[in-house]
């Protein structure tokens, strides 16, 4: 009898981690996001300890709650705990992977996919450019460039030309837009782009080349300058629990529903000429292809983990005590869970407009299925860049 409730104390533990955990715990505050409702979201945040396995999980979401609110110094601070964090993580967790043969994987410290490590690099880059530090999202860009060169993703190679060329780096701006082009040449405001800057590099035959290619597009009349519109657009969705057949066992694995097969521009008008924006890159596509690349090791761990439970509680039974073995297979089964963490408040996709604007000031509306928003005195000066960060849901 002592035998078995000291199983059952050793065991409460990891029985606990499985019962709640950072996903339906931080629910209502991400609700409350969704809403709008900023100060209500980051009062849960603010109030919690964010230690252990989830902590980065935590900072990633009121991070990005804090940027949607113009908060975008301390946004900078969380990101940055997140992206140490991360980093220190990176590797593999031995200890942690041991304890998910008892348990799951929802006990190993979560260190983010490798597209939400490239998304917060992306993330600190707009807190820059949004505070008008020009400078430290080149910096940020470089580590981009340095550390995420194997991964296709529009959004991020757009941005860094576009900050190269707003620092007057104009061949390294050059270069990533012509990386833009290769992974999605039907980004409106790009022939634009490369039309401007093969002409001021004098490269008439890439000029002609980019002139054939989007015959539609002009070079930015001088003194013209330019308003970069980058748009958080809805949510990503959350992965949930479904059961696989694998190696002859039925194992718990997480999931995701199918991305929707197309994510529409967003309307906005800017003194009272109309424009829509181009969904540069579909998050929630990312996280979908992630996750089916990953499940073979998933599956793998979770009949692994299956199959070590079933031999443990069968062994016990047969040497030490029958009940006991019974009472170490419900807690063992007890356990098996899907690891369903992912950074949530993260939007479905990123979308942006480039807009050339005299200099002046300027009222942008944004409108969408679900609601509208109008931003007032945008300043556009000649010859520069304006960056506008938006969070719509």
């Amino acid at each position: 009898m002592r035998l078995r409730f000291l199983v059952c104390l050793f065991m409460a533990p990891f029985l606990f981690s499985c019962a709640g955990g950072y996903v339906s715990n931080s629910g209502n505050a991400r609700r409350a996001f969704s809403r709008g409702q900023f100060d209500k979201a980051l009062t849960w945040y603010q109030k919690q300890e964010p230690l252990g396995k989830d902590q980065i999980l935590y900072w990633l979401d009121e991070a990005t709650i804090l940027q949607a609110a113009g908060r975008n110094q301390e946004s900078l601070a969380l990101f940055q705990k997140a992206i140490d964090r991360a980093e220190a993580l990176t590797g593999p967790q031995v200890g942690s992977k041991a304890a998910s043969v008892i348990t799951n994987d929802n006990i190993i410290p979560y260190q983010g996919e490798k597209f939400e490590k490239l998304l917060m690099h992306v993330f600190q880059v707009m807190n820059y450019l949004a505070l008008g530090e020009a400078r430290e999202a080149l910096v940020e860009v470089r580590r981009i460039h340095t550390k995420f060169s194997d991964l296709q993703n529009a959004f991020a190679t757009y941005l860094a030309g576009l900050v190269w060329e707003h620092n007057g780096k104009i061949n390294d701006a050059y270069i990533d837009y012509k990386t833009t082009f290769r992974i999605d040449p039907e980004l409106p405001s790009l022939g634009r782009s490369l039309l401007n800057l093969s002409q001021h590099l004098g490269m008439k035959g890439d000029y002609a080349r980019w002139k054939k290619q989007f015959p539609d597009a002009s070079p930015m009349k001088k003194g013209d300058g330019e308003l970069i519109l980058l748009l958080e657009e809805g949510f990503i969705p959350e992965k949930e629990s479904t059961e696989e057949n694998y190696q002859l066992q039925v194992v718990p694995v997480p999931h995701y529903p199918k991305p929707v097969s197309s994510v529409p521009g967003t309307q906005f008008t800017i003194n009272g000429k109309m424009g829509k924006t181009y969904p540069l890159y579909r998050i929630d596509e990312a996280a979908w292809q992630t996750l089916k690349d990953n499940m073979p090791g998933i599956l793998t761990r979770a009949v692994a983990r299956v199959a070590t439970k079933e031999a443990a509680a069968v062994a016990v039974e047969k040497k030490v005590d029958e009940g006991l073995g019974f009472l170490l297979g419900l807690l063992f089964l007890s356990t098996n869970r899907a690891d369903l963490r992912s950074w949530l408040t993260l939007p479905r996709s990123l979308q942006v407009a480039t807009l050339p604007l005299p200099e002046g000031e300027y009222q942008l509306k944004l409108s969408w299925p679900n609601g509208s928003k109008t931003l007032e005195a945008i300043t556009i000066k000649a010859n520069r860049k304006t960056f506008l960060t938006q969070r719509i849901f």
